[in-house]
């Protein structure tokens, strides 16, 4: 499928983002208590924006629904790209249904699939009480020019590329805020998990665990599976990951400012699941070496293959423009990546912990128009 020209292409890598996004689901159960309550609505719409294969949309829209009175109607509103893994999505829905739908209160559901952007309309306007978004207000609308230097010292391409992404991230949140300020209508809310980077006033960085893979990648480029001019390009993954002060700099925008009430925005450290599976095997483990490296390499399988499974679909299709859209040799390569991935991890990362910053806000909708 062809793109409208300049936007970006995202889709989280088929049928295995929802296996693998344990990081992001433990950034959506910490927004939980976030969410808002409708015991005397008889309708409701929500909307999430950016759902991807659905593994995270569906407990925060129950969680909402079953604030509803019994016999309410609801409309569900999945939203993402037109390249997005949609039959893993319906899948998804409905193997949930006989939750989602609220047994023995009569909740009357209807289902929308929107394939398009979310830095568009997405419904009509004035159209949804509420909106949601986990782990996807990261991905830009265009990935922003940058002149690459293969040569160029790493920290002179790190900050170069940061800056050119946060001036366009800058200008995507404003964009992504107004639109959403025409389809919630007014006091409805808008509650995202946003992944970013630490807060000013904190020491304590993010950590995704793309060392071991950057190791990895690198190792690849040694032994001739990949060129140092593709390894570049894998660098400009359309995404930024914007501080808390980042945010509120663009809520503070007048035009912005306008259109919401900020009621939250609150960073939390979130720290991967498998972690925790990892400490306490190896408390359990004892002084069994074998036990204990079983261990590790099961934590860094598993942090890899969410890096990968959300970014795979873009070095791919970098490989496919540097070698030729008929080029078959990308799940392979992705596995091998991963498999040197986790040995660079076992053996030069042991103690690593992924652990990433979240700023959480709630924002509800202002009586302005949008």
């Amino acid at each position: 499928m062809d793109r409208p020209q300049g936007q970006t292409r995202i889709a989280m890598r088929e049928l295995l983002y929802n296996e693998h996004c344990l990081i992001q689901t433990a950034a959506m159960h910490a927004a939980l208590e976030m969410l808002p309550t409708f015991p005397e609505n008889k309708s409701l719409t929500i909307v999430d924006y950016g759902c991807g294969q659905g593994v995270n949309a569906i407990e925060p829209m129950e969680k909402i629904l079953s604030s509803l009175p019994n016999g309410a109607i609801a409309s569900l509103v999945f939203e993402d790209t037109p390249w997005n893994d949609w039959p893993t999505l319906v899948e998804t829905i409905y193997n949930k249904m006989h939750t989602i739908s609220q047994p023995g209160r009569n909740i009357q559901l209807f289902l929308n699939l929107v394939p398009v952007g979310f830095y568009d309309h997405v419904v009509p306007k004035k159209a949804a009480d509420v909106g949601l978004c986990w782990s996807s207000l990261n991905y830009l609308k265009v990935q922003p020019n940058l002149n690459l230097d293969p040569s160029a010292p790493p920290s002179e391409f790190i900050a170069a590329r940061r800056k050119a992404f946060a001036t366009a991230a800058h200008q995507d949140l404003i964009e992504f805020l107004k639109f959403r300020a025409s389809e919630i209508r007014e006091g409805g809310t808008f509650v995202a998990a946003v992944g970013g980077q630490k807060p000013d006033s904190n020491t304590r960085p993010t950590n995704t665990g793309m060392a071991p893979l950057q190791a990895a990648m690198l190792k690849l480029v040694r032994m001739g599976r990949l060129t140092a001019t593709e390894l570049a390009q894998f660098a400009l993954f359309p995404s930024h990951e914007r501080t808390p002060e980042e945010l509120q700099n663009a809520l503070a925008i007048p035009e912005v400012a306008d259109l919401w009430e900020v009621e939250t925005v609150e960073p939390k450290l979130i720290v991967h699941p498998a972690w925790e599976t990892y400490q306490k095997t190896l408390n359990m483990s004892g002084q069994n070496d074998v036990k204990q490296k079983e261990a590790l390499k099961n934590y860094a399988q598993a942090s890899l293959q969410n890096l990968v499974s959300s970014s795979g679909w873009f070095w791919l299709e970098v490989l496919k423009k540097s070698r030729g859209s008929h080029w078959i040799g990308g799940q392979d390569l992705l596995e091998e990546l991963t498999r040197v991935a986790v040995q660079e991890w076992v053996e030069n990362f042991e103690n690593m912990k992924v652990e990433i910053w979240y700023t959480y806000l709630r924002l509800k909708r202002k009586g302005a128009n949008a």
